[in-house]
């Protein structure tokens, strides 16, 4: 649904290309289908652009972005485009696209990006889905594990337990994420 790195051969010469995965057949009699659903991938690489743009001006706001949880809500209140634009469906592709391949060193910190390169923004995207009174409360790494479980964010109770809970005994990732499974099991 969205752009994708693609090797072709021209001449001999091996290069990387951004292609659509969208295809228009002349005589399919899908052409107008597909049409749409072209017009609707640029649409979303746009968006994209424009929405990466939006967050290297707010890197360029912080100097020490790594685990800068203000860093990491700014972003996520920009990815919050996906729903305004209605693009939820293909969120996971979006995230790759950003991510993965055009800009792994604004969410992750690295030029080459990780395996599971998408789970930083959406981590990022839930982050700025939630109060913004509970954000200080806890680490990166903290909400890195709950932002892993909808039942567990998506239950008020529970994740204001979970908050209060790690704020008092300063859980370690690994004691919470113990936790936050327990809880899970529960639901």
């Amino acid at each position: 649904m969205v752009l994708r790195k693609k090797k072709i051969v021209i001449d001999g010469k091996e290069m990387e290309v951004d292609v659509f995965d969208t295809k228009i057949i002349p005589g399919s009699g899908k052409e107008i289908h597909s049409v749409e659903k072209l017009l609707r991938e640029e649409k979303i690489e746009n968006a994209i652009q424009y929405a990466l743009k939006d967050i290297e001006n707010v890197a360029k706001k912080y100097s020490r972005k790594k685990r800068n949880i203000w860093y990491y809500y700014e972003i996520g209140k920009i990815l919050q485009f996906v729903d305004e634009k209605k693009f939820v469906d293909v969120k996971g592709l979006i995230w790759e696209r950003m991510a993965g391949n055009l800009r792994p060193d604004l969410f992750s910190g690295k030029k080459t990006p990780p395996k599971k390169a998408k789970a930083y923004p959406e981590i990022m995207y839930l982050l700025a889905k939630q109060k913004k009174e509970y954000i200080s409360n806890i680490t990166w790494s903290h909400w890195f594990e709950i932002l892993q479980y909808h039942k567990i964010y998506n239950n008020t109770q529970v994740l204001r337990s979970l908050l209060q809970e790690c704020e008092k005994k300063q859980l370690s990732s690994e004691k919470l994420r113990k936790r936050v499974q327990e809880e899970n099991k529960k639901l």
